[in-house]
């Protein structure tokens, strides 16, 4: 039996099918692309101009203070965005040299988020989330960004990316703003997100290797922002279980059994969930996250790797008080990262 259908397995015991799917669904590898460019043009020079005076150069912490400024702004929307906007779109996901097409629909109700994904290519599958799930929910959705930042604060990101406003362009047929995070360290992976003028809605984001590959890429080819109804909210898959505010407070309210001797910095618990066989608790820096599984499993002896894409899940075992436990990280993270991570759980004092 290979590395990855031990890992599927437990995924599946871990109830995280979606999951297990995104890792799965195609051979395991790399995705294949390139690094943005920054395609502004050179100024031309204009004839017959009359000679002005040189303008004073700006000091460089004065520079490096608007650029910051203008960065916490447009984060401050985006999250603002995510968390407040009524939605409904078209998104083409790529994955491991492969494309798939969605829809996405996300509703305001009494407070509470909605959002329901629905794939249209491939085997049909459909997935409802509401307020907090995004918390409990494994890494390795499709839009497992968007519900982190507005939660892990402002700060927390800007101290462990630093962000350039890399120019404009346009993406479904919208005006955005492209803005690249570029990681302070090697344990999680840069980012390039494309922002919405009119609204901070992320329109198109990318995650980016140390390389310079392109390892996942989301963006929306149509996007309406008129209010969304109680019908569009409700599964459209007969097979599709909606998740309830109850299960994202029982998510919210466990208490850990496990803790990390080591994690990067940045990365904090946002949430412990109880699974039949152990613990489920994820952690974020407010834009990566990964999840880390604790169960015991008797017929799982094996140790290793799979990687798809972004998407690293590195199995590893325990033992306390004589029981053995295997130890999975999932997440979108170097896999060095993640193997540092699994060695590094141990039963909390």
């Amino acid at each position: 039996m290979t590395m990855a259908k031990l890992i599927f397995l437990t995924l599946r015991k871990a109830n995280s099918s979606l999951l297990a799917f995104l890792l799965f669904a195609s051979p395991l590898g790399f995705a294949q692309g390139n690094a943005p460019a920054d395609n502004q043009a050179a100024p031309q020079e204009v004839p017959n101009q009359v000679p002005q005076q040189a303008p004073q150069e700006i000091p460089q912490d004065a520079r490096d203070a608007t650029a910051s400024e203008a960065t916490r702004v447009l984060l401050a929307r985006l999250a603002q965005a995510v968390a407040n906007l009524e939605y409904r779109g078209l998104v083409t996901f790529e994955h491991v040299g492969s494309m798939e097409t969605l829809e996405v629909v996300h509703g305001i109700r009494d407070g509470e988020q909605i959002e329901r994904i629905r794939y249209l290519t491939g085997s049909p599958r459909e997935k409802v989330t509401r307020s907090g799930d995004d918390q409990c929910r494994p890494s390795g959705s499709v839009f497992p960004r968007s519900g982190l930042l507005s939660a892990a604060g402002l700060q927390n990101v800007q101290s462990n990316y630093a962000f350039l406003i890399r120019g404009e362009e346009r993406v479904a047929d919208r005006e955005a703003i492209v803005l690249e995070a570029r990681p302070r360290d090697l344990h999680r992976f840069g980012m390039v997100i494309s922002v919405d003028k009119e609204t901070g809605l992320p329109l198109k984001s990318m995650l980016i290797a140390p390389a310079g590959r392109v390892l996942e890429r989301f963006q929306f080819v149509e996007l309406d922002l008129t209010p969304v109804t109680d019908d569009e909210l409700k599964p459209q898959t007969p097979s599709t279980e909606p998740t309830t505010g109850a299960e994202a407070a029982k998510c919210a309210n466990v208490e850990s059994r496990w803790r990390l001797g080591w994690a990067p910095s940045g990365f904090k618990p946002v949430a412990v969930q109880a699974l039949s066989d152990g613990q489920m608790l994820v952690f974020s820096d407010g834009l990566s996250a990964f999840t880390v599984f604790v169960q015991q499993l008797p017929e799982m002896n094996y140790k290793g790797r799979a990687v798809r894409g972004a998407t690293v899940a590195y199995m590893d075992h325990i033992d306390v008080n004589g029981a053995r436990y295997t130890v999975t990280v999932v997440g979108e993270i170097p896999d060095n990262t993640a193997q540092l991570v699994a060695k590094a759980v141990t039963e909390a004092n």
